[in-house]
């Protein structure tokens, strides 16, 4: 089967939505409301012919100046004045009057122009108000077509902009010139939670395979256009296989007495999720996870959405890490973004990117949570970011710690609460305050383990200034001073009780 010829866009993130392209010779309906991005679209995709594919192109506008369109374009970096002195673009600023005429001729000047350049692109800016009415008795549509006729000739593959205010949020119009056109891309603006995102669907595009859906993209300064692909959308098979986790190497916990309980520490490739109200430790215990694989020269990396990061390094030191010192070895790496108005897609974007070049083996998102309160924990929104999340971090096969603040503060009906994820992780541990007494202690139960023995005792910790957390023997070394756990009941329950009977010795060991 002979190869394909496709047309590279070199719009960042959207060849990987078109297959690596668009068949050579389609004519592609860029529809959107104003504002959208479809100038920028159209100029980037004659701009990246020209300058990254040895592909001359034309630019046709109607209403935008070329002196505008060259300033606009030199705040994403591109030169089109170096480009036209080269012959390989051409900027032509015409009237749709004129434009009509073209339509019409067989020898059409523009078309020629085209020849004489070996123009291999080109993007017209506008032209719905060519189309939309009759033309010496031709209906918009014989107009159309007779543009198309004329584009494939050429062998031009071209990009076609037309306003469809319609298009601006949630409402979908079709044109009559989408049947005739062999690749359909409609922009948006959509109104989220107060906030503006814009979205690129590829509606037809013949001859191919292409992602279907709604992804976001942003208009960049110094770059363009960049397109991220939505989260639910399917990524190489690869990543669903890698669910089969290294069933024999675990990674170490880090903190003192916690690896006696999780059967020498977590899996490869395994999802853990640390659960419970603010401030039992989940924190504490991630960096002290980040700390032990700096210590032992793996690679670690931490999203955090609930501090920056100059607030991790402080907290760090007052438990004894120093992860500037590991970042500046190259073995730590600390990510923060803030969550007002996170873009999902774009967020998940740059998590996948930071994994491929980083190649952590330890990695900690601090917290579930507050994606969910961004996100929306009850709609689809977040279980799919999750679940990619979860997907991701298998398929590099590391080892991932979830903390997630479970707003439960005496007992938990639910393991994680609204977020109702349980069954896509493979270890749970619950983190609480046990009130016992007048005081509030801290207790520890490893709730599940997927693929390993676990017996669901709760234990008791503490956190020492410049030490951290260390999970407490079941037998204490003074019990005149403090009764220990295994003398309790109920202790993950609203009202926790002596036993009646603690038993031997050997049965706390």
């Amino acid at each position: 089967m002979p190869k394909r010829d496709l047309v590279r866009t070199g719009i960042s993130g959207l060849d990987v939505l078109l297959s690596d392209g668009i068949p050579r010779g389609n004519v592609i309906l860029l529809e959107g409301a104003i504002g959208t991005g479809k100038t920028t679209l159209g100029s980037e995709f004659v701009y990246r012919g020209a300058k990254d594919f040895g592909e001359p192109g034309l630019i046709v506008l109607f209403e935008v100046s070329p002196e505008k369109l060259v300033r606009d374009a030199a705040g994403f970096g591109w030169d089109l004045e170096a480009l036209e002195r080269d012959n390989k673009l051409k900027i032509i600023f015409t009237t749709r009057q004129v434009f009509r005429q073209e339509l019409q001729q067989a020898d059409s000047l523009l078309l020629e122009e085209a020849a004489k350049m070996g123009a291999r692109r080109i993007f017209v800016d506008g032209v719905a108000g060519i189309l939309g009415n009759k033309v010496n008795g031709a209906e918009p549509r014989e107009l159309f077509h007779a543009l198309v006729e004329g584009l494939q000739r050429e062998n031009l593959t071209a990009i076609l902009a037309v306003e469809a205010s319609a298009l601006n949020g949630g409402h979908s119009l079709a044109l009559p010139e989408e049947s005739i056109a062999d690749t359909v891309i409609r922009l948006r603006m959509e109104d989220i939670a107060r906030a503006t995102v814009r979205s690129l669907e590829i509606v037809k595009s013949r001859g191919h395979y292409y992602q279907m859906g709604r992804h976001s993209f942003q208009i960049v300064d110094g770059h363009g256009i960049q397109v991220y692909r939505r989260v639910q959308s399917q990524r190489q098979s690869s990543r669903d296989r890698a669910a089969a986790i290294d069933a024999t190497t675990r990674v170490t916990t880090g903190v003192p007495g916690l690896d006696e309980i999780t059967n020498g520490g977590f899996f490869l490739g395994s999802t853990t999720v640390m659960a419970g109200i603010s401030g039992v430790g989940k924190s504490v215990t991630a960096c002290q996870f980040i700390a032990e694989g700096a210590r032992k020269g793996e690679r670690s990396l931490m999203f955090s959405l609930d501090e920056q990061v100059p607030q991790i390094i402080r907290n760090a030191k007052t438990v004894g890490i120093d992860f500037q010192q590991e970042i500046d070895r190259g073995l730590v790496r600390l990510e923060y973004e803030p969550p007002q108005e996170i873009e999902v897609d774009r967020h998940f974007h740059h998590i996948e990117r930071i994994v491929e070049e980083f190649k952590p083996l330890r990695v900690v998102f601090d917290s579930i949570s507050t994606y969910g309160s961004n996100l929306g924990p009850s709609g689809r929104g977040f279980r799919d970011f999750f679940h990619a999340l979860v997907a991701l971090m298998k398929e590099h096969q590391t080892a991932t710690i979830y903390n997630h603040e479970n707003p439960e503060l005496l007992g938990m009906t639910t393991m994680m609460g609204e977020f109702a994820m349980s069954s896509l992780v493979d270890n749970i541990i619950l983190m609480n305050w046990i009130e016992i007494s007048d005081r509030f202690r801290l207790g520890l139960t490893v709730a599940k383990m997927r693929a390993n023995a676990t017996t669901r005792t709760t234990h008791e910790c503490e956190i020492v200034d410049g030490q951290g957390m260390r999970v407490l023997p079941r037998i204490l070394p003074d019990p005149r001073r403090q009764l220990p756990f295994s003398y309790y009941q109920g202790l993950l329950s609203r009202a926790p009780t002596r036993r009646p009977d603690p038993g031997q010795p050997g049965e706390h060991a």
